[in-house]
């Protein structure tokens, strides 16, 4: 709490004991001498003596024993001190004592009400339902409850795990506030996911980007809610417009060319991925270049996969990309450089395949290299597990020992 609005509450509380005094009543009434002690208290609190605030207190509780609207200011006032220490139970303590008491205005008392349900709300599951019962009491009394107190009456039944009446509260706040706060959205949208209400969700996230362009997160979390609900086209697009503000990392851009993949777009994926190279924000590792690299296969634009597979040849030590370079090559009808690039990655890999054996004699075999041909057909026989490459291994080695 800022020190002016407790300068400003011992003021009211004085001034409560003056305006009783000059109606003649008595029931608000405090001695100059316990007033002059809380002003004492402030002036420590202000100075962020808490320590010393404390022991005057103590004090000065012994000596307003007697007193039931006394004892209520020190205790009203320890609170005060107690969230200066951040002791937040001690403070709920005092509050709640000076609450029971009954002995303070009916203002005060309903001010402290909500104060002490705020800390309540901090203590978490332990604290929530003394919460939302001093919450439904202010509530009750008070006529014009303003946004913020609806959104932490939200926060309490979030705590209690309520979740309809909390985003009732919180719906209304956002409706009835002039200056909603990003944190109530969120607060939300938290709410919608927990109750696995995609569609109000992702409604609610298309406002809050449009909202809230820079922030990253919600860009994130409106294209996740959107794939929840099989939307895939529409969280490709998101993620494109989130791609475009750069607000995408390097696993959510290989994440979007993937989308762009499965959905028959490699064109995209690769300039996609070719540009976040280019701009550093992807390293030019493997795992980036072979994706790099399968796009442009997928698109048909092989002149631009074959410097790709060149680059990879030189960092990608498992002889997979070796492999898939010799296979585009292959489609190109060029046997001899195939073959080359085949034999390279069939030496690099630990186990090579049936499918690499087969390929790497298809090679040879149309370079009119029949002798490696017919070592690589049995290789390929010898290491198939399906009857079709067994059958296909057989057939050309039949064919190569009838030339």
């Amino acid at each position: 709490m800022k020190w002016l609005g407790l300068l400003f509450l011992l003021l009211l509380l004085v001034g409560f004991g003056t305006h009783a005094e000059e109606e003649g009543g008595d029931e608000y009434i405090a001695t100059q001498l316990t007033y002059d002690y809380l002003f004492l208290v402030e002036a420590l609190i202000r100075h962020e003596r808490y320590t010393e605030a404390a022991e005057e207190l103590d004090g000065l509780l012994a000596r307003v024993a007697d007193n039931r609207y006394e004892t209520a200011l020190v205790h009203q006032t320890y609170g005060y001190v107690a969230i200066g220490l951040n002791d937040y139970p001690a403070a709920i303590t005092h509050f709640m004592q000076a609450i029971n008491s009954s002995a303070l205005p009916d203002q005060v008392t309903h001010s402290l009400r909500y104060t002490t349900a705020q800390l309540q709300l901090q203590l978490q599951e332990d604290n929530a339902k003394a919460a939302l019962q001093l919450l439904q009491f202010w509530f009750e009394l008070e006529q014009q409850p303003p946004p913020r107190a609806r959104v932490l009456l939200a926060q309490v039944y979030r705590s209690l795990a309520r979740w309809k009446p909390a985003i009732k509260a919180l719906k209304l706040a956002i409706k009835q506030s002039d200056e909603v706060e990003e944190s109530w959205y969120q607060l939300l949208v938290g709410l919608y996911l927990e109750t696995e209400q995609l569609k109000p969700a992702a409604e609610l996230l298309q406002q809050m980007v449009g909202m809230f362009p820079d922030n990253a997160g919600y860009w994130r979390q409106l294209a996740g809610v959107l794939m929840q609900q099989r939307r895939e086209k529409a969280a490709t697009a998101v993620m494109a417009l989130a791609a475009e503000k750069r607000l995408l990392k390097a696993g959510e851009l290989r994440r979007l060319a993937n989308l762009y993949l499965h959905q028959n777009m490699p064109l995209d994926a690769a300039e996609l991925v070719e540009t976040h190279i280019m701009s550093g924000l992807l390293k030019a590792n493997v795992r980036n270049l072979s994706l790099l690299a399968d796009a442009w296969v997928l698109a048909r634009e092989p002149e631009k996969a074959l410097p790709i597979f060149s680059r990879l040849s030189n960092i990608d030590l498992s002889g997979r990309s070796d492999l898939k370079w010799g296979s585009l090559l292959i489609e190109l009808e060029l046997w001899e450089t195939a073959a080359t690039r085949l034999q390279r990655g069939i030496e690099r890999k630990k186990k090579p395949s049936a499918r690499d054996w087969l390929l790497l004699g298809t090679s040879y075999a149309r370079s009119e290299r029949r002798q490696q041909a017919i070592e690589a057909f049995t290789e390929a026989r010898d290491a198939s597990v399906k009857k079709q490459e067994r059958q296909q291994a057989e057939q050309w080695l039949e064919y190569l020992a009838a030339e």
